[in-house]
């Protein structure tokens, strides 16, 4: 299911944000008829899935009310040159997943 080759990701400013093995295109998404913002899932404790997120990280939640009613706390990932928002995570330490916010990142050709 998952790809070996490393990609690398750029915030719309061109700021390097992610570099993930296997590439976002190959992970899956979350529904976004649950929350309402389509992202894409990284699982935390996959060991096929490694990465590193160069963003800032909001210290305090962006509290959010899904579509089912049920409120969701959001630690925001800001890229730190333009500071858009480019990914969350749902809990405060430890989460499972980090989510990237899907057209957020666009891919670098890394040679």
């Amino acid at each position: 299911m998952y790809q070996s080759d490393i990609a690398a990701y750029r915030c719309r400013c061109a700021q390097f944000i992610l570099a993930i093995t296997p590439p976002i295109s190959n992970l899956p998404h979350r529904d976004p008829s649950i929350c309402g913002v389509p992202s894409i899932v990284i699982p935390r404790n996959d060991g096929r899935c490694v990465f590193i997120i160069n963003a800032d990280r909001d210290r305090k939640p962006t509290n959010l009310r899904r579509k089912d009613g049920n409120d969701e706390r959001w630690f925001m990932y800001h890229c730190p040159r333009c500071n858009l928002a480019v990914a969350y995570d749902t809990a405060d330490k430890e989460a499972a997943y980090t989510y990237i916010l899907e057209s957020a990142l666009l891919r670098m050709d890394v040679d």
